[in-house]
């Protein structure tokens, strides 16, 4: 029987074609964090490099300038992919626990030593989390495609939103 972080891990879809065996062993990798309610997880803006797989309890995420909400992750849920990938990341929206919450974190390094030491488990995370961000990526393509659209009929400011990103 598998214990509950297994049993969680083991139904994410970034995890779901490893073996239990190989659970297993990711799991010696992983740390336990604990929230209260309200406690930010990660604040938008500032570096971070691990990734988070909700266990218990729920996640608020927003977005600059106002905490405006764009989603909530519960348990089985995750979040932090893209940190795992770039050099000095940055954090792109803030996660705030919805309640008391409990989360099982990986950072960059950890995930790496793993991959390293068990390739044939990290390559299929690996293909999970890359085929994960390229949905996202396809989306948000769609989402300006449309915003660029809605502005040629002057019904957006797009260039504006742009701009004042960079």
């Amino acid at each position: 029987m598998l214990d509950e972080t297994l049993e969680i891990l083991s139904k994410n879809f970034l995890f779901a074609d490893l073996t239990s065996e190989e659970l297993l062993e990711l799991k010696g990798y992983l740390r336990p964090e604990s929230f209260e309610a309200g406690e930010h997880i990660v604040r938008e803006g500032e570096e971070g490099d691990s990734l988070y797989l909700v266990t218990k309890g729920g996640v608020n995420v927003t977005k600059e300038p106002d905490n405006h909400f764009l989603s909530y992750i519960g348990s089985g849920g995750y979040f932090g992919d893209m940190a795992l990938f770039m050099p000095h990341s940055v954090r792109t929206a803030s996660c705030i626990a919805a309640m008391k919450t409990e989360c099982q974190s990986i950072d960059k390094a950890s995930l790496e030593e793993f991959c390293t030491t068990y390739p044939v488990p990290g390559n299929k995370i690996y293909r999970e989390i890359i085929r994960a961000i390229s949905e996202r990526l396809a989306i948000t393509s769609a989402d300006l495609a449309m915003l660029m659209k809605q502005e040629m009929m002057g019904q957006s400011k797009v260039s504006e939103i742009v701009a004042s990103k960079k």
